[in-house]
């Protein structure tokens, strides 16, 4: 019979072993499917201090406690092993510069953890140089963001080129008790591919109150995560912590509805040398700073904000108390084909747009036309729809264009408060106005 049964007795069991087919089964080192993986220990190995540059790779284990008494300057791959605590000095930081790497090792069962040497005093930052990189899975940042080190928990300073570099991969990592943002993007840089559930919690400073503080090229990259209980549950994205010389989108995103709103000072959609398309999800809310505009460059760019009836994509004021007039509103150059404004809601615009004399309406006492939306060229069929304008300071849609009267905006889309015409009119193919052009007016 060559078969194999089990027995309570060790001498059947070993005589059973040494029939042909039954031999003994090796441990294979992991838990059994469904069995918890052990809880982290505390560590008995005598503290591990670092400081200085590492140059040659090394793995940091969970036997003993690691100490960052000096600024680490890491030019080599660092490996952090799960359950491992990683207790960083008053205001010290770790630089990953050309060729250095941290990977944290992780696992929901067992965390790695970087804490504050001193619980009264905030450490610095990871900081990402211009060819490093960090790859952080499973892993607590607490107490970060010296503001003598830039105030972010993990800052990246790389990227002057499109597409900008990917260097910080995060997997269930959370920030927490950063004395600013959690995450600062400068330069072209943004997050990798497949980065996902990152929760920053009680962050920000006065100067910085937000969890994200992001450059408009990593708008497409951010993870999903939770960005509430900080000091301003909102995502900033500015041109102060961008590239010098890539200040405008030059790569198509998706703005995520990530569950806060984005606050912006100011936003353009491509440029000469570069085309973008940025594409809003329905439910997100983006709020501009005084006198900032949203313009899409040319017709080589495109907007898509389509939302639904439930859940409008919002364009409205950064200010806490909004009023008519606080930001110029959205402008297009240039229209693609592509662009579609669809149950949007597009709120406190209509501000100063540097730009008369377009279009056959002017606001009162000069050439200004400033509006809401700004429409500088033709379009070949309606691509605002289903959309709301509100308290505007100048008109509600410029039709700022030379040619036919044909394409207009009033049908589906609604309008109040608006201090000029909900739509003008536009000139003729030879420039020339009627002698009273229309103005249409809101409630």
């Amino acid at each position: 019979m060559n078969s194999c049964s089990r027995s309570s007795v060790l001498t059947l069991w070993v005589m059973a072993g040494a029939l042909a087919g039954c031999e003994p089964r090796e441990p294979s080192g992991q838990p059994d499917a469904g069995q918890p993986e052990p809880a982290c220990s505390t560590p008995t190995g005598a503290p591990i201090e670092h400081q200085g540059t590492i140059s040659a790779s090394e793995t940091w284990s969970a036997s003993s406690p690691h100490v960052v008494v000096g600024d680490l300057l890491v030019r080599a791959t660092v490996t952090v092993e799960p359950c491992t605590v990683v207790r960083m000095g008053p205001a010290r930081s770790i630089g990953l510069d050309s060729g250095g790497s941290l990977v944290t090792a992780g696992t929901q069962e067992r965390p790695v953890r970087f804490e504050p040497q001193d619980a009264s005093q905030p450490w610095g930052q990871f900081r990402i140089y211009a060819g490093g990189s960090a790859r952080l899975t499973w892993t607590v940042l607490s107490g970060g963001g010296n503001p003598s080190s830039a105030a972010a928990t993990v800052r990246v300073s790389a990227g002057s080129d499109l597409p900008g570099p990917r260097p910080l991969f995060v997997d269930h990592v959370t920030i927490e008790g950063s004395r600013g943002p959690g995450v600062l993007l400068n330069g072209t840089s943004g997050f990798a591919e497949g980065s996902t559930a990152l929760v920053i919690r009680d962050s920000g400073s006065t100067a910085r109150p937000e969890p994200l503080a992001i450059n408009p090229n990593a708008l497409g990259t951010l993870p999903s995560g939770t960005y509430t209980g900080n000091r301003s549950d909102t995502i900033f994205v500015s041109l102060d912590v961008a590239s010098s010389s890539v200040f405008y989108v030059g790569v198509d995103a998706t703005v995520r509805a990530l569950g806060v709103p984005y606050v912006l000072d100011g936003l353009q959609v491509g440029n000469s040398s570069a085309r973008a398309t940025v594409t809003v999800e329905p439910g997100v809310e983006l709020r501009f700073q005084p006198l900032t505009t949203l313009r899409v460059y040319d017709v080589r760019s495109a907007l898509i904000a389509v939302g639904t009836a439930s859940r409008p994509v919002v364009f409205t004021s950064a200010r806490a108390t909004p009023a008519a007039g606080d930001w110029a509103g959205i402008r297009f150059d240039g229209l693609s084909p592509d662009s579609r404004l669809e149950s949007v809601w597009v709120r406190y615009a209509g501000g100063a747009c540097q730009c008369s004399s377009f279009g056959c309406n002017y606001l009162p006492g000069s050439f200004d036309v400033s509006s809401a939306i700004l429409v500088f060229q033709q379009p070949g069929a309606p691509f605002i729809a289903n959309s709301r304008i509100e308290d505007s300071a100048g008109h509600g849609i410029l039709r700022g264009w030379d040619g036919s009267d044909a394409v207009g905006f009033l049908a589906t889309n609604s309008f109040a408060r608006v201090a000029g015409c909900t739509q003008t009119t536009p000139r003729d193919a030879e420039g020339r106005c009627p002698s009273s052009p229309p103005c249409p007016r809101s409630p």
